[in-house]
């Protein structure tokens, strides 16, 4: 089979799922293509304001709430589909499906349900498209339409959601989520290991994660410094212009504070094994990958598309959700201070109810594509 995986580039969120799926296709025996959404409806200037506006709203996360909020109303969608089927898109979109040729296409962004899936219809083109809601509790209403043939989701609570804002139960599935090739493969360390193969002190640690675009301030680490806990942080990302000159600041003002800031890294399972807690905005590949090697989770900056996490937490008790700078370190503070609340989080994640595989989830995935090609378009499996 021939699968068409088609991402948003707006920050990692999206084209890194598509990435493990397509690695787990091809590991399966099947080709992938996967391609910039917009391209494929030859829309680059959409993508620029889509890529741009992403960056800028994540410098002032609590307007992102709100304004994403307010934007995200079954009216918007309703627009964004008429735009799609009533403009050049459907003639690019026509383009791009006969050069490809995909056998399913696969979108982990709700556009899946504005974009692409009411041009597959008005084409009346003979492939299954499926929606991955890569923000793993929640389905905005944009990615809502009850034509999808199907809608996966991680978490229980993304499916209760996603029934309430109209999408049909039966089109919905639980699926696992799709870890990265390199963290699939991977054998994890134990903390100690973790932290004497990257130079660390062994003390309690919170790993920063500021997302891949290495957006934030240095407020948490100043709250640190002022209490003189024995603490060491890791802050992991690409820092962008702003940010570095926050964190060049903080390293001038406290030279002996244990702060390591290796940027990118490609080993981020090695830097999760040797934290205590992980902490930063609410990023979905992050907060799945610190649930899968058991690390608690502190949301620093609840985006909008992750509000449902607070309830995700109070039902799993694996993490935490706090804006709050002072009330974040009081939290973290309590739990280093703490081993019967850490032992009580340790039986949490023994009873978390996730699954974290990439092949599994491709596996799904072809067979509801065998599933839907056959009763659907009356077309054999590939």
């Amino acid at each position: 089979m021939h699968i068409a995986l088609l991402y948003v580039d707006a920050g990692k969120g999206h084209i890194t799922p598509a990435r493990a799926l397509s690695d787990a296709f091809q590991r399966l025996g099947h080709t992938t293509v996967v391609e910039n959404l917009f391209a494929t409806v030859g829309a680059p200037m959409i993508n620029w304001i889509s890529k741009y506006n992403w960056r800028l709203q994540l410098h002032f996360p609590k307007m992102e709430a709100k304004v994403n909020a307010r934007n995200d109303s079954a009216a918007n969608a309703k627009r964004v589909r008429y735009v799609a089927t009533h403009s050049h898109a459907v003639k690019d979109f026509q383009d791009w499906y006969e050069q490809v040729k995909p056998d399913l296409i696969v979108v982990p962004h709700f556009l899946a349900a504005s974009i692409i899936q009411p041009l597959v219809d008005l084409l009346q083109l003979q492939v299954p498209v499926f929606e991955y809601a890569a923000d793993v509790v929640f389905t905005p209403n944009l990615g809502i339409n009850k034509h999808l043939d199907r809608l996966y989701i991680c978490t229980e609570i993304g499916r209760e959601l996603a029934i309430r804002a109209g999408q049909p139960e039966h089109t919905i599935r639980i699926c696992p989520f799709p870890l990265k090739t390199e963290l699939m493969q991977s054998k994890p360390l134990s903390k100690q290991d973790a932290r004497k193969k990257l130079g660390l002190d062994d003390c309690f640690t919170v790993l920063l994660n500021l997302g891949g675009e290495g957006i934030g301030t240095t407020d948490f680490l100043d709250e640190v410094v002022e209490r003189n806990l024995n603490w060491q942080i890791i802050t992991v990302g690409e820092l962008s212009g702003s940010t570095k000159l926050h964190y060049k600041a903080f390293k001038e003002n406290h030279p002996d504070f244990p702060l390591h800031t290796p940027g990118f890294v490609k080993n981020i399972q090695d830097y999760i094994c040797a934290c205590d807690v992980q902490a930063g905005k609410a990023g979905a590949n992050a907060l799945m990958e610190s649930l899968f090697l058991q690390r608690p989770f502190l949301i620093s900056s609840l985006l909008y598309a992750a509000w449902p996490t607070t309830i995700f937490f109070n039902r799993r008790n694996v993490g935490w959700v706090e804006n709050d700078v002072t009330r974040q370190v009081d939290i973290l503070q309590a739990y280093s201070e703490d081993p019967i609340q850490q032992e009580a989080m340790l039986q949490a994640f023994a009873k978390l109810p996730l699954v974290f595989d990439s092949d599994a989830f491709a596996r799904q995935i072809l067979d509801d594509a065998a599933e839907v090609r056959k009763t659907k378009f009356g077309i054999a499996s590939v």
